[in-house]
């Protein structure tokens, strides 16, 4: 991996790496699927320079209760917590609910932190996580547990473990939110869960929509160390077995979108595909120096607010890069077969200049100084990334 993604950090296992608890009810890894243990795992990791991440559940998993479990270090029950039985997250049969939250309990979350830390675990996602999981349909299918995630976050915290929040979080809650982790998923997952492709183009063009409620948020970005996460990045998926790309996206064009707004959003940048089957077209797009870069500012772009299109879908989004210079993505999210829009902004709305001297990203080309305005058409789906600085700093 490291060689054909060489500044991807993370490797995180999703759900299913865990089944059983151990006699303080922290969860086990199954033995059948790590035969050495995850402290073994995560050693051959770090030798290529990476980390592990885990995928976890708010609350008390409900082995633990039904087994009375013992808190390690303490002569005080799980089953204490949960007397009440009450659902621990947005997937019923997984956890319960404390019913209160004291020392003990922390104790509790402090103990499964450091296991771990002992692990070698550097990433956690906490899934089901409420107010909020659900779909626009059913939404807050999830009990409010900020109580518990708060505990949760701070025993993870003492091992320097990024804590990851899911799914579809309300933004209203953001202040919030940035206390207790550094992400949130802001929508429900990309996945289409179908037998033929990973994704859909409606689903990834529909993140444009819900991530302008988190633009402008003071609680987002590198001040706080808080990220929104837009989900998964599935460019290029190609199954081992199949030898070809099932990501589901209609063309080239959606994958240059799909990235660059993941990038200017400063969205947490997880792939979902292995990186040893992607096509080399498509780990070019994966790995363009620029665009990382532009990820890594860790400042989530905003959105300029004027349309020439009745449906918004001519969309401009922007935000500082270096110095006097500034990264603009001009977008025309209609879904493919969709029409031709042109697309445009004005240089005083994001660089405060009439002038400006302009670098096209994907093109890697000089495209000169340009007066007052830039303007491109895009095919529906299409993106144009730009680099705009002042002109006089390059004539």
């Amino acid at each position: 991996m490291k060689e054909k993604l060489p500044r991807y950090k993370y490797i995180n296992l999703d759900s299913g790496w865990n089944r059983e608890v151990d006699e303080h009810g922290r969860w086990l890894f199954r033995p059948e699927l790590f035969p050495n243990g995850l402290a073994e795992l995560s050693r051959k990791m770090a030798k290529n320079g990476h980390k592990l991440g885990l995928y976890l559940l708010p609350g008390i998993p409900q082995a633990a209760v039904v087994g009375n479990r013992k808190i390690k270090g303490r002569d005080v029950y799980l089953s204490d917590y949960c007397r009440e039985r009450k659902q621990g997250n947005a997937f019923p049969g997984t956890t319960y609910m404390p019913e209160r939250h004291d020392a003990d309990l922390q104790h509790y979350f402090d103990s499964v932190a450091e296991l771990l830390s002992r692990w070698g675990v550097h990433y956690v996602k906490l899934d089901g996580c409420g107010p909020g999981s659900g779909d626009e349909i059913v939404p807050n299918q999830a009990p409010d547990c900020r109580a518990t995630l708060t505990m949760m976050a701070r025993a993870f915290r003492q091992y320097n473990i990024w804590v990851e929040l899911s799914w579809y979080l309300d933004h209203r809650y953001a202040d919030e939110w940035s206390s207790i982790a550094n992400g949130a998923r802001i929508y429900t997952d990309i996945e289409s869960y179908s037998p033929q492709t990973m994704t859909t183009t409606a689903r990834v063009l529909d993140r444009w929509r819900h991530a302008r409620h988190w633009a402008g948020l003071s609680a987002v970005g590198r001040d706080r160390g808080f990220y929104v996460d837009l989900d998964a990045v599935i460019v290029g998926m190609t199954p081992p077995e199949e030898n070809r790309c099932i990501d589901g996206l209609a063309n080239d064009h959606i994958r240059r979108s799909y990235i660059t707004f993941w990038a200017l959003t400063s969205s947490v940048f997880c792939l979902g595909s292995d990186p040893r089957c992607i096509p080399n077209k498509y780990l070019d797009m994966l790995n363009h120096p620029t665009v990382l870069d532009i990820q890594q500012t860790g400042v989530m772009a905003n959105l300029l607010p004027y349309y020439t299109d009745y449906w918004s879908y001519d969309q401009v989004w922007w935000k500082p890069f270096k110095t006097n210079t500034v990264v603009v993505g001009l977008f025309n999210v209609s879904h493919p077969p969709g029409k031709r829009l042109r697309v445009g902004f004005r240089f005083r709305d994001v660089l405060n200049a009439e002038n400006a001297f302009i670098e096209d990203v994907w093109k890697r080309e000089i495209l000169g100084v340009f007066k007052h305005q830039y303007s491109v058409n895009l095919e529906a789906g299409e993106c144009c990334l730009l680099l705009i600085s002042l002109a006089s700093a390059n004539l």
